[in-house]
């Protein structure tokens, strides 16, 4: 019996010793110093720098790469906008998190480190078209782009921010996988009430929110955030939208249903009215300011036409128009 044990003791050691050993050469071959991106749809080799003037679209099939966030913000704000700290006072890892792979604490500093920001979300303010606006973007490089309890906190602080500034609009450009396993029910608490919070706070300030959701957008953040703006737009081709995968999805079919080919697409989400507009990412922009001028009253629809007049139109009145009209 004591000779299993010890056997099985060094088992535990070799495959510990080899794991590690696999992460070291995984840490030494980084894809992303590559020069050169494989597109995922129809296999075409492209270079970054073409990439990164073609918006990050595929040059032969169009496929909409993952734009990192701070080409988001520039396309938003050329001049970069004023960017909001995030908090740096909560505990970084308030559960203690290690696996026989490592700490969660050593994980976290060293994406801070690769992707230069403190949280998987930046948030940056600026005046576009004579609108205050106060945009959020994720980067889906950054654990996922999951929101733990230092996330929800620098979210709140903006929305502080937004409402003691008068802010007119507030953009979620969202990339993410959900809550932060790593926070545990602490994270899940925290980011679904705060959240909600956050965004009802918002509206009664009479701030205009739109969320716009790109591939791979799901889970609590999916629901309490994107789903809570008053205005929801999806990237055209962005896939997994959903709150769960297929498989996990798949589980609460009736007998005999089957999932349909394009769920978790924007074009679906759309077709299902659980989307305002499907747009490219070249229109994302121009879309959104000439909505928000319209809703906020800073420009009507009968400025865009024939003669002036001060639209008293609801959110739900003016959109079909304004859409109609885009």
């Amino acid at each position: 019996m004591n000779s299993w044990i010890t056997n099985w003791k060094k088992i535990k050691i070799k495959v510990k010793q080899t794991t590690e050993q696999i992460l070291k050469k995984r840490e030494r071959i980084d894809p992303s110093e590559s020069l050169w991106l494989n597109c995922p749809s129809c296999g075409e080799l492209n270079y970054k720098e073409n990439l990164q003037q073609n918006d990050w679209i595929c040059n032969k099939c169009t496929y909409y790469f993952d734009k990192p966030p701070r080409a988001i913000i520039k396309t938003f704000f050329p001049d970069g906008g004023t960017i909001i700290e995030p908090p740096t006072y909560l505990s970084d890892d308030p559960l203690n998190f290690k696996t026989d792979l490592g700490s969660y604490k050593n994980k976290l500093a060293k994406v801070r480190s690769k992707e230069k920001q403190h949280t998987s979300i930046l948030i940056v303010k600026g005046e576009i078209e004579d609108l205050r606006v106060h945009l959020l973007v994720s980067n889906f490089k950054f654990l996922g782009g999951s929101w733990d309890t230092i996330t929800a906190e620098y979210f709140l602080k903006s929305v502080d921010d937004a409402v003691s500034h008068g802010c007119d609009v507030f953009v979620c450009i969202l990339k993410t996988g959900g809550v932060s396993m790593y926070h545990s029910a602490l994270g899940l608490n925290k980011v679904m009430v705060g959240s909600i919070i956050g965004m009802q706070k918002l509206k009664e300030n009479n701030i205009l929110t739109i969320g716009v959701g790109q591939s791979k957008t799901t889970g609590g953040v999916l629901s309490s955030v994107l789903y809570a703006c008053e205005l929801v737009i999806f990237e055209k081709g962005a896939h997994d939208l959903t709150f769960a995968g297929k498989r996990i999805s798949s589980r609460y079919l009736s007998p005999g249903e089957e999932i349909k080919s394009d769920f978790g697409t924007a074009e679906e989400k759309l077709r299902t009215g659980q989307a305002d507009l499907v747009l490219e990412r070249s229109e994302l922009k121009s879309t959104i300011c000439t909505l928000a001028k319209i809703i906020k009253k800073k420009e009507t629809l009968a400025e865009t036409e024939e003669k002036p007049h001060v639209s008293t139109d609801t959110i739900e009145e003016v959109l079909p128009k304004a859409t109609e009209k885009i």
